[in-house]
Parts: structure tokens; sequence; C-alpha cells
């Protein structure tokens, strides 16, 4: 699979992003899982968030922007990336309320006034951030942060799994085409990571993956095993 360039892997986040900006709240899961299945699953996105990550704490940024009633994000664009992006995968956890936090931070008139609020003053930001630390990049730029490498046998024993899912995944003709599509693009993602032997990376990317496949029963097993192969190597 080639992996897009750092203009069309923008172009990506983008579209995903620009959805969320104009959806109403009843799709705001939706839009949340469709922008981290993005970057979790294109290689640039996820190395430049790897790069954005580098000791970063949520739970400092988190005081630091509710001191005050008003929700602040920090002044620099990496961490905005890593805090926001961080957010969202609470949110799509379910770690933190959505709707809550909105009517704290975000109060309107109405709650759909809330929603268009906090999108604006999240989404929006989150984008410019992205926009600024990938300006005038090259791809080769966007090279995976240094890590510690995964031990062989728990990527022999992971990659048996990601293939024989794959292979279920590209034979199930109940599938719809989009899903079928996400399932492959997600998995297509993780056996990436590996390739690079990236433990930050393949977190990142299981993590996406584990999210956007939750609903297919018949992939539980091989993300269960997945799983506990990725924590009994303390990768996740």
């Amino acid at each position: 699979m080639t992996s897009p360039s750092v203009k069309q892997a923008y172009s990506l986040l983008v579209e995903r992003c620009n959805v969320m900006l104009n959806s109403k709240f009843i799709m705001s899961s939706n839009c949340i899982a469709s922008i981290l299945k993005v970057i979790a699953s294109v290689p640039c996105l996820t190395n430049y968030l790897i790069k954005c990550s580098q000791d970063f704490s949520f739970d400092k940024c988190m005081d630091q922007a509710t001191k005050t009633s008003k929700f602040t994000l920090p002044d620099d664009s990496k961490t905005v990336v890593a805090f926001i992006t961080e957010m969202l995968y609470k949110f799509d956890r379910k770690d933190i309320d959505l709707t809550k936090f909105i009517k704290i931070y975000y109060p309107e008139k109405n709650f759909e006034g809330s929603y268009k609020t906090f999108c604006q003053e999240i989404i929006t930001p989150y984008l410019l951030a992205f926009s600024t630390i990938t300006h005038d990049e090259d791809v080769e730029d966007a090279k995976p942060a240094t890590s510690v490498g995964v031990f062989d046998a728990a990527r022999t024993q992971v990659t048996q799994y990601i293939l024989a899912l794959n292979e279920h995944v590209t034979n199930d003709e109940s599938l719809k085409d989009e899903k079928k599509k996400d399932y492959l693009l997600m998995l297509n993602g993780l056996y990436y990571a590996f390739e690079k032997d990236n433990a930050k990376m393949i977190k990142v990317v299981f993590v996406g993956l584990k999210s956007v496949m939750a609903s297919y029963k018949p992939g539980v097993s091989y993300i269960t095993a997945i799983e506990k192969i990725l924590q009994s190597y303390a990768v996740i």
C-alpha cells in the first residue's frame, strides 16, 4: 500500500474534520472515530503525532486548560496536536463524557449551539496546529520517532493474526465495501507499524484498530489475541 504524501495526508484529515465541523451532535461519535481512524491508519499522520507526543503530559495540559471556566488550549502547535488527539481518544472511549464537557465549557442558549462552538474552538485549532507542523516539510521529514524495537517474537505472533484477520475480512461477503475498506486499511496500518519496529506507533495504531473494529464480532478473538501479545511485551 502506497503511503500518502504529507499534503495528501493533511487533506484526508481536513476532510474528516470538516465533516465534524458541519455535523450535528448526534453524529459526533462517528465523526470523532473517523478522525482517529485516519490518524491511526495514515503513517505520515501517525508519525507526526508520535513526534508531538514526546514528553507530553495529558494531565498537566488538562489542568492548565481548565484552570478557569473557559477551556484554554496550549500555545504550542505540537502540544495542541497531542492534547486534542488524546482528548478525542478519551471522548471516543467514554473516559471523558463529551456531553458534560460541552455543557461545562461551551455554554450556549441551546446544546447544538454549544456543540458548534466546541467544534469551532477545538477542531479548527486542531487543523491549524497540524497545518503548522506539516508546513514546508517533505515526506522524509516525517520519519518515525526513535523507539525501543519490538521483540521479533511479538512481531511474528501478531503478524500471523493480522494476516489471518485480513484474509477473513477480505472474504467476508456480508461486509459492506466501505466497512471492508476501513478494516483492511487499519490492519495494513498495524502491519506497517510493525514493519517500522516502532512501539509507540504500534500502540497508537492498535488503539485505532480496536475502536474501528469494535462492532465486528468475527474479529473480536483476533483483536483480543493481538492485545494480549502486545500487553505481554509491554507495548500497550
